[in-house]
């Protein structure tokens, strides 16, 4: 029989080493997402659809608005025009037969594609001509996204319009 003999003494830093790396990757880990999650949350470009689980919910409301916008046949047209603090908005609203709908209360929650945890809620003013405007300030230039509510005489149209926002004229 062959007798092994210990004839040092034994290393000690190479097990401290490799116990050390999973806690080290694990530290690192719960940085890198903790530091993601912070600037998620700050970042008005990263956003959630407001409202999404009670929206999916009361899906059969969406189905029968849409069933009610088509049945009122209204025409929206958008105009945005440059101005010195954003855009002029004009909304043009006609009913089926192409006539302008004077008195009604036009309401537009209206985002950049790019910014969408920055939205803005207008209401639009009625002009002398019938059509409805409200000023979109510091708008940077760019896609949006504006969901427009007309309510005119106990009814409600609803629709969703995009548009180039252009760049804004120097003052």
């Amino acid at each position: 029989m062959t007798e092994i003999s210990d004839t040092g003494p034994a290393s000690r830093g190479h097990g401290t080493f490799w116990m050390l790396v999973p806690v080290v990757l694990l530290a690192a880990s719960v940085i890198g997402v903790g530091s993601l999650a912070a600037v998620a949350a700050r970042d008005p470009g990263f956003a959630l659809e407001q409202n999404y689980y009670e929206r999916a919910v009361r899906w059969d409301r969406q189905q029968a608005q849409w069933a009610e916008n088509v049945r009122l046949g209204y025409r929206l047209t958008l105009t945005l025009v440059p101005s010195s603090t954003g855009a002029e908005l004009t909304l043009h609203v006609a009913d089926r037969a192409g006539v302008g709908l004077h008195g009604a209360n036009v309401t537009i929650e209206a985002f950049a594609n790019a910014r969408s945890g920055d939205r803005r809620r207008l209401t639009l003013v009625e002009a002398p001509d019938g059509s409805y405007r409200a000023e979109l300030k510091d708008a940077r230039p760019g896609l949006w996204e504006l969901r427009c509510v007309v309510s005119h005489g106990g009814e409600r149209y609803s629709e969703i319009l995009r548009a180039d926002v252009p760049r804004s004229r120097a003052p």
